[in-house]
């Protein structure tokens, strides 16, 4: 999800680390060759079908003598389920959404078959005891409803309140944006848009606001919409709003910007791989993300916006995290219509303070989400007791194998 852990691994190899990225199922938006207009060596990313089958058929011994040849192990998504019901040691879980606040938990609906209840609930199951019995979580705090779920687990393991460094700002920074657009198959539209647009708001969260998938998945893209007419009306200047053919909604929301007669002013553009992303929004004025009923402190659109020194507004409602963050970031909160058109004046109307909040929470971008988590990682690394570890690993495999006798004379038994 998010290639969050391809970022994560060009970051351990440039500290001097053996870093290995297994991949299984991925959409191609999320691949590493989405990730960077850079060469990628091959020697470092894996595909795997390892994880392909369901979990129960799943062949323990195969996927622990896989994972024993690395001494540090990183889990993201389903995996953690599947490495956990294999035995293998998870050193440090970094969850992206939904593989901790969906995935563990087992709903059963009227067209789920018995097959599949016993499937679903095995992976509910790992997962969660995956999670708990991890040496290490890290996420980073988002919201109290959030922080309700995470206290549904009995963490064994450490909880850092700390984000995946999963933007590589050694490509992705604003000093490279001209060399990123050089390489962007967007390159002549970016160039169009700049040239028909004073200001140009920047907006790449999915489209889910009429039917979202989850109380967690409203995005308020409604209210965005609405109060770009708004702006538009009052400034009556050449403005744009870039956003993206991506989610349960994408008809409705375009339904809804003909009804408010603002289509000559977006600009759609298709499900797209980070590093276009990046390079278009590079050259935004103003950064948008998510204005749903949640308050969040930060997911993925935010800090690439933070990490291109794009100014940015969304729904942060800042008494939540005062004394449970290190520091908050500046930028421009907002949560319902007439806020998110306040800040679009303002940001346009006060480009001085503009630019001083985008430097700012740059600059914090680099210290608490690149730096403070490297760290963080990079230590428990070098602190893991590889001895110890080759010990219980050893242990492992005997279990291993003693659980395939003890299955074949149950199978056996049961056809005799």
């Amino acid at each position: 999800m998010n290639n969050n852990m391809f970022s994560l691994c060009r970051y351990l190899k440039f500290n001097g680390f053996d870093a290995y990225l297994i991949l299984t199922s991925e959409f191609d938006h999320f691949k590493p060759q989405s990730d960077t207009f850079q060469e990628i060596d091959s020697n470092f990313v894996l595909e795997s079908d390892l994880l392909r089958s369901d979990i129960l058929y799943t062949d323990k011994r195969k996927i622990y003598r896989f994972f024993e040849q690395f001494s540090f192990v990183i889990a993201s998504g389903y995996s953690v389920a599947y490495l956990n019901y294999c035995k293998v040691k998870i050193d440090i879980v970094i969850p992206y959404g939904s593989d901790l606040y969906d995935l563990p938990f087992y709903h059963e609906k009227p067209e789920y078959t018995d097959y599949f209840k016993v499937q679903r609930k095995a992976l509910g199951k790992y997962q969660k005891s995956g999670i708990e019995n991890a040496s290490a979580v890290l996420f980073d705090y988002t919201n109290e409803d959030f922080e309700n779920v995470i206290k549904k687990f009995s963490l064994k393991g450490v909880r850092y309140k700390l984000p995946c460094p999963f933007i590589y700002i050694h490509e992705f920074n604003p000093e490279n944006k001209s060399y990123l657009l050089s390489k962007s198959k967007y390159e002549s539209e970016i160039l169009k848009i700049k040239s028909e647009n004073e200001f140009v708001f920047f907006n790449h969260i999915r489209q889910s606001w009429k039917n979202p998938l989850d109380e967690w998945s409203n995005k308020g893209n409604d209210k965005i919409f609405r109060a770009f007419k708004s702006f538009l009306e009052k400034t009556n200047v050449a403005a744009g709003l870039i956003v993206f053919e991506y989610g349960t909604d994408v008809e409705d929301s375009k339904a809804l910007v003909k009804e408010l007669k603002i289509e000559t002013n977006i600009y759609w553009f298709p499900v797209s791989s980070r590093r276009d992303i990046l390079a278009i929004l590079s050259f935004a004025d103003m950064g948008i993300g998510e204005v749903g009923d949640f308050s969040w402190f930060s997911y993925g659109a935010v800090y690439e916006f933070l990490a291109m020194r794009i100014p940015v507004m969304h729904h942060r409602k800042d008494s939540i995290y005062i004394n449970k963050v290190h520091s908050l970031y500046d930028m421009y909160s907002v949560n319902d219509e007439a806020s998110i058109l306040n800040s679009m004046l303002s940001a346009y109307h006060n480009k001085e303070e503009r630019m001083k909040i985008a430097q700012k929470s740059h600059e914090w971008y680099i210290d608490q989400a690149i730096n403070k988590p490297l760290q963080v990682i990079i230590q428990s690394i070098n602190s893991k007791s590889y001895l110890k570890s080759l010990f219980f690993s050893k242990l492992k495999k005997i279990n291993l194998e003693l659980e395939r006798i003890v299955f074949y004379f149950k199978l056996k038994a049961g056809n005799s």
